[in-house]
């Protein structure tokens, strides 16, 4: 359930110009480097003046490079101060150490508190166990959020349950919400009804509709 993390990271942009180069690629990751490391420093110091919110930033820092002695702390010290994206990391923790049903209880109290990451780990971790009534209802609270992620994954659920209608509704706010295989899933759905429509004008919609989503 890695996905499942609400992670505190930072993204590359891309770069207009094609590849780097390997020298120019290598200068890149190196700085890199030096700037989480500038930043672990600015972290580890406001965590030793009580600061929650670096708390729960270092513990994700260290989850996310996968150390997780380190990280542990962290994120129970945060957990422990009201932190709810720590509580949800605290989650992914143990449910990697093998712990799932620790990490279902702090998922639930994340989830609770507002985080539509934890209610869409939830919600995954009671479909696992086979309870598909609390994973609707997880998955439901994830997806109402605006969790694209929330959104796919209930979108599932429903479809595997028979109700197209609820399916497609979601798998179409997954799809538009960027989510490349919510789109596939939904423009083959549009292409099975553009064949089995009987009233032309809708079958085109549908068809053209699925082409739009295909090419997502």
């Amino acid at each position: 359930m890695g996905d499942m993390a609400n992670l505190f990271g930072t993204g590359r942009f891309a770069q207009p110009s094609g590849q780097l180069s390997g020298q120019e690629e290598a200068t890149d990751e190196a700085q890199e480097a030096a700037d989480e490391a500038a930043e672990e420093v600015r972290l580890r110091l406001a965590v030793d003046c009580g600061d929650v919110e670096a708390m729960s930033v270092l513990g994700a820092m260290l989850l996310r490079r996968g150390d997780f002695d380190g990280a542990e702390s962290h994120l129970r010290a945060a957990t422990a101060a009201g932190d709810r994206a720590a509580a949800n990391n605290l989650g992914v923790l143990l449910h990697q150490r093998g712990y799932a049903d620790e990490a279902a209880g702090w998922w639930r109290i994340a989830a609770v508190a507002g985080s539509a990451a934890a209610a869409h780990a939830l919600g995954r971790h009671f479909r696992e166990r086979g309870d598909e009534p609390a994973a609707e209802y997880w998955l439901c609270q994830s997806a109402e959020q605006g969790h694209v992620l929330g959104a796919y994954a209930l979108a599932d659920l429903l479809e595997h349950r028979g109700d197209d209608t609820g399916s497609e509704r979601w798998m179409r706010a997954a799809a538009e919400r960027g989510h490349r295989e919510a789109a596939y899933r939904l423009a083959r759905t549009l292409d099975r009804r553009a064949g089995q429509d009987g009233d032309d004008k809708a079958a085109a919609r549908a068809a053209d509709e699925a082409e739009q989503w295909y090419r997502q």
